[in-house]
């Protein structure tokens, strides 16, 4: 057996060519000799630029060698961004090493096919899914869509989020050692609580069963999909900020999803809150597909306006009172959309409290600059409640929700995961695909050139 060495440029993977007279050389074993490249899925994969990485290979009683060789890319780093910044630790966090850190990278598959590349803050070009670890990240969020593309089969971009991509991003983030929520939308495009449009293959049902049932079969299905490819899912979401309810509108033209004529579902169909026959109906359908596909993952239920005590109580309150069975109340909060941080603080101590289940950020993130950028159009371009529009602005904010969740009574706080913290503002990656802007890219954690900031460090302060 005699297997060549090859090149292989950072967070991408290539083939490796193996010379035998065997024909299943699916089954030889790898055991990669250093962190700078990887081998997931019998094919190499760039981690650290410039890195040689000697392979041991091994298919019975046949042995061979090959090196990895990175392709070198390195840049200079400079400018008041990468300076050092001041981020207190958090004491709590030294007895909790289940604490989720977790970060939404679902646009990363895009990000990367249009030139996205990313370096530490030395400037060398490193894995994404590296300097994530490496920073404290344990755990990713990845969204799923339905069908994310149009009837004559153009994506709708945003990450063209579909099964396909949850997988890729999903075995990578096991291969480097991380666990995974997958947030299932119930949409073909982004759902928020402004949008809770039911996938173009369900539009034409007429009954809540006929949706139950396709709830839970594409709940089920996709999460034995993500398990078979080495994806399996460690948590779940219900639905994605579903304050108003879970699919509750219709579009009559599937082509223009990103800026639709929506319409209120008919009462037989809908899954508003206050059509709540039909809201618990799909709720319940997918948890137990949930549990169905695995006993042991975590169930979410995931609102909005993190902020707003009296809501959350009434949201959660009826969900218990109905019996729903789930395990995580989950909240965005953007001190920008949601309010004082005091407000966020007191609603997640309440919620602990109140009902005794634990409590997941799931979506967080705030700016480092609102210095303006090509492919971008930035949604939040000012200061608010006392955090600088700055690095160590951005830093102190992630603390902050960190700390007040990591102390909750009786260790209920969970986790916080921080919104696409690697949405690069690069061509054709905007929010709906060519031609659309990025609007995320002051938020991130990287600049805009994909250099580590020192804000990156703040899910080590323990």
């Amino acid at each position: 057996m005699h297997i060549y060495d090859l090149s292989v440029r950072v967070d991408e993977d290539k083939d490796i060519t193996v010379h035998t007279n065997l024909d299943d050389v699916s089954r030889i074993e790898y055991e990669v000799l250093g962190e700078g490249a990887l081998i997931i899925d019998g094919r190499a994969y760039g981690v650290v630029s410039g890195a040689v990485v000697p392979v041991k290979a091994k298919l019975g009683k046949l042995e061979a060698e090959f090196k990895i060789y990175v392709e070198k890319d390195e840049v200079e780093v400079k400018g008041s961004l990468f300076e050092p910044i001041e981020i207190e630790n958090i004491p709590a966090l030294k007895e909790r090493d289940d604490f989720i850190m977790g970060a939404d990278i679902s646009s990363i598959v895009e990000v990367l096919k249009r030139g996205g590349k990313f370096y530490d803050p030395e400037g060398r070009r490193t894995s994404i899914f590296k300097l994530l670890r490496d920073a404290g990240v344990n755990y990713i969020r990845i969204r799923l869509w339905n069908d994310p593309k149009a009837p004559d089969g153009t994506p709708y971009g945003g990450g063209n989020n579909d099964l396909e991509v949850a997988k890729r991003i999903g075995r990578l983030a096991r291969a480097f050692g991380m666990k995974i929520l997958l947030n299932f939308h119930y949409s073909d495009f982004w759902a928020d609580p402004g949008k809770q449009i039911i996938p173009k293959a369900w539009a034409s049902y007429t009954d809540s069963e006929q949706i139950k049932n396709a709830l839970y079969e594409f709940t089920y299905q996709s999460l034995i999909a993500m398990e078979a490819a080495g994806a399996k899912a460690d948590m779940v979401q219900i639905g994605n900020e579903i304050t108003p309810g879970l699919i509750t509108q219709g579009v009559s033209d599937y082509s223009d999803i990103s800026d639709p004529k929506k319409y209120s579902l008919d009462a037989d169909v809908s899954g508003s809150v206050k059509n709540l026959a039909n809201y618990l109906k799909y709720i319940n359908a997918g948890l137990a597909a949930a549990k169905a596909a695995n006993e042991e993952i975590l169930t979410m239920i995931h609102i909005d306006r993190g902020g707003n005590n009296s809501l959350a109580v009434e949201y959660f309150g009826r969900l218990i009172s109905a019996g729903v069975d789930f395990d995580i109340i989950g909240l965005s909060y953007y001190v920008f959309y949601h309010g004082e941080f005091r407000h966020f603080e007191a609603n997640i101590r309440d919620l602990a409290e109140r009902f005794g289940k634990k409590v997941v950020v799931a979506e967080t993130s705030y700016g480092f600059t609102n210095a303006p950028i090509a492919n971008a159009a930035h949604i939040l371009t000012e200061a608010y409640h006392g955090y600088p529009l700055n690095v160590e602005g951005q830093a102190r904010m992630i603390r902050d929700v960190i700390k007040a969740t990591v102390n909750l009574p009786n260790d209920l706080g969970l986790g916080i995961f921080y919104w696409e913290p690697a949405w690069l503002p690069v061509p054709n990656a905007g929010w709906a695909g060519a031609g659309t802007p990025g609007t995320w890219a002051n938020q991130a954690l990287f600049s805009y050139e994909g250099i580590a900031l020192p804000s990156l460090d703040v899910f080590k302060k323990k």
